[in-house]
């Protein structure tokens, strides 16, 4: 085996070049640690005007709301007390009934979409789609038998030729007398 030579003299040509890259190297990091300082200084102003600006919109917030409850409705009531009024209406509503009638009338050949009661006007808009346009008609014909609602009105319909089976899909309004 051969031996091997190490030469650790420091008369080497290059011999500066080490510590000069190390200070060149500090350099740069003692450089990149002020920006950091700097940016994570911005960082902070910057969240501290949003809490101040969000404080105060808070605050300006609590005043509407504080005006809103103060405010008075129609017949001497307050907002608040309308709302709330408004929500125990639409609690009240006979919801198991409606959707009862609604999809026993469906049966298998109908399937329903969507239900969107209006309580106030007195109307239930129904989507859905039917097998063919006369399981249509007769779940128009099925929901004016019901005794629940009065005239039942088929706004659209539209057959879906993309479909193999080519359903029928639909839009209506049924007049809600169950509605308060």
């Amino acid at each position: 085996m051969a031996a091997l030579w190490l030469d650790y003299r420091q008369d080497k040509p290059a011999h500066w070049a080490g510590p000069l890259l190390l200070m060149l190297a500090l350099a740069v990091l003692a450089t990149t640690v002020v920006h950091y300082m700097e940016l994570n200084d911005e960082t902070v102003a910057w969240e501290d005007r949003l809490a101040r600006a969000e404080h105060d919109l808070g605050r300006d917030l609590g005043r509407e709301r504080g005006k809103a409850h103060r405010s008075v409705g129609r017949d001497g009531e307050s907002l608040e007390v309308q709302r709330a009024n408004e929500v125990l209406r639409q609690l009240s509503l006979p919801w198991d009934s409606l959707f009862l009638t609604m999809e026993s009338a469906a049966g298998e050949e109908v399937a329903l979409l969507a239900l969107e009661p209006d309580a106030e006007k007195q109307v239930v808009k129904v989507s859905g789609e039917a097998r063919d346009f006369t399981s249509l008609l007769n779940y128009v014909t099925r929901l004016e038998a019901q005794e629940a609602f009065g005239p039942v009105y088929l706004q659209s319909h539209q057959v879906q030729l993309q479909d193999p089976q080519q359903p029928v899909r639909f839009a209506l309004h049924a007049v809600w007398k169950g509605a308060p």
